[in-house]
């Protein structure tokens, strides 16, 4: 594809490209350490783990990159993330229905208790697929009640005597670690099966971390599917043409972006300031788009980060 050719592909995506709309998985150095422990416990027939994320550390971010490498290093597996909402009228079968509707189950849900545990336990081994893995990764867990977690537990139960190896990761917000230590007073073995490795997920530290991230704009990503084109190759084609870069800008980019490191945040830059900067910066720089592009840092500083 020529220089001239991907500009009017940009013109023509431009507004569903996932920077400019919010919504790239970006390989952050804290999502990465993610991946790599759901990867590890991935290993075992049973695991569980659960991760902890300030408000807009990027918790469903992480959770989506989850799935995406686990899909990817693990064919053949099966991956559902479970988007829990809070259930005051709490029952075992509304939790199943829960279930079978975000597997986008398409026969009729039974209503008798028995049969939707069987519905359940057929739509998840099938998910399971060739591999017999299944990966259930839970956002918003901190939702989750006490009741719910035995319920889901008598699920895995049921899949792991059909030999399916289930991985659990909880996503949830940081009452989530209050929420597991008070399963101790319910029941202990759900503390044992769901709440024995916690873990935080942190947003962006220093430049180095930005510098991951900038690097997967120029050279490590794909939009659209198939096209071969990175990030940055895609919304700055003819900068990229002449050999431009985004990561060689990552000092000026971090000395704006660290100005809003948050103890909300554990002093770190969240991932929807990140999201909501880069996606302004590269609407700035369209019109500026040129072999000779220079992005200096009296630019950098005018960019709003929301």
């Amino acid at each position: 594809m020529d220089l001239e050719d991907i500009v009017l592909l940009r013109n023509q995506v431009w507004d569903a490209h996932p920077i400019i709309i919010e919504c790239a998985i970006l390989p952050t150095p804290g999502v990465q350490h993610i991946v790599s422990l759901v990867s590890k416990a991935g290993r075992k027939s049973r695991a569980s783990l659960a991760v902890i994320a300030n408000p807009m550390t990027g918790k469903s971010f992480c959770a989506k990159a989850v799935a995406i490498e686990m899909k990817r290093s693990k064919p053949g597996c099966g991956v559902l993330i479970f988007e829990v909402v809070e259930d005051e009228a709490q029952a075992e079968g509304r939790i199943l229905s829960e279930f079978l509707n975000q597997i986008d189950f398409a026969p009729t849900i039974v209503r008798d208790l028995s049969g939707k545990r069987k519905q359940v336990h057929r739509a998840l081994l099938a998910l399971a697929g060739d591999a017999k893995h299944l990966f259930l990764i839970f956002d918003e867990a901190q939702e989750l009640s006490p009741k719910e977690y035995a319920w889901i537990k008598a699920v895995i139960n049921r899949l792991v005597n059909d030999h399916v190896k289930v991985t659990v990761v909880l996503f949830g917000q940081t009452e989530l670690r209050e929420k597991i230590s008070r399963l101790e007073d319910a029941r202990s073995d759900l503390v044992k099966r769901f709440g024995s490795k916690l873990y935080n997920l942190v947003g962006l530290r220093n430049v180095d971390d930005l510098s991951v991230v900038l690097e997967a704009m120029d050279s490590k990503s794909e939009f659209p599917a198939g096209s071969g084109l990175t990030y940055t190759q895609l919304l700055l084609p003819r900068f990229y043409a002449a050999g431009g870069r985004l990561a060689a800008h990552a000092e000026g980019i971090w000395a704006k972006l660290s100005k809003y490191r948050s103890s909300r945040t554990a002093n770190s830059v969240s991932m929807s300031i990140c999201a909501g900067f880069l996606a302004n910066l590269m609407m700035a720089l369209r019109g500026h788009d040129s072999e000779d592009m220079k992005i200096t840092s009296e630019f950098i500083n005018k960019i709003p980060v929301d």
